[in-house]
């Protein structure tokens, strides 16, 4: 008896939630690493034990757009894959971004050089889609590296697909046109012990 062939691996597109109980939920470690204050981790990791943390993901032609929502802050991002951009951020410093991808829609790699309190820090964040019988499952991998001191380290998240109501921040996520806003933080205001990451 021939077994069924499996399910189609399909595509990241679409609305993921963080998982809870598995991998490394908790961004100490990154933050850590970024050399953001004990009180702000703490602050930090109380906001993602009380809500939850979402990702909107989109691949469009050769465009990947992600919006993350969460209690802590609230991200839009629109990228070009294989092409560089620089943001702006306070103290006239620069973050500069590029995501690649060997499989648009299953894979995506966003390699980010952004400076932190005490220096400068690389991050890779790998999002892979994987399957788990039935399930789909968003798989990242973020890897920081600080190179002041070079202290380094790995978080591995696991989402899984959601299909309930978005919360109220969501709204934040969008420019006052009510659309996306390409390349842009979506928040009020950037702290200098920020934790922003994908």
């Amino acid at each position: 008896m021939t077994s069924a062939a499996p399910a189609p691996l399909g595509s990241m597109n679409g609305t993921w939630i963080l998982d809870k109980t598995r991998g490394q939920p908790s961004m100490r470690g990154y933050l850590e690493t970024m050399g953001v204050t004990q009180l702000a981790i703490e602050a930090h990791e109380k906001g993602e034990e009380e809500h939850d943390t979402i990702h909107i993901i989109e691949f469009a032609n050769n465009t990947f757009t992600i919006k993350k929502m969460s209690r802590v802050n609230d991200l839009q991002l629109e990228l070009t894959l294989d092409e560089e951009i620089s943001l702006s951020m306070p103290g006239d410093r620069t973050k500069t971004i590029i995501a690649t991808s060997d499989n648009p829609g299953q894979t995506v790699k966003i390699i980010s050089r952004m400076p932190t309190i005490n220096g400068m820090a690389h991050v890779i964040d790998e999002k892979t889609l994987t399957r788990e019988q039935n399930l789909l499952v968003l798989v990242q991998k973020l890897t920081i590296k600080n190179e002041l001191n070079g202290n380094e380290h790995t978080t591995t998240r696991y989402f899984i697909p959601y299909h309930g109501e978005l919360p109220d921040s969501a709204a934040t996520a969008k420019g006052t046109d009510g659309k996306p806003v390409k390349g842009r933080r979506q928040s009020d205001q950037m702290e200098e012990d920020d934790s922003t990451y994908l």
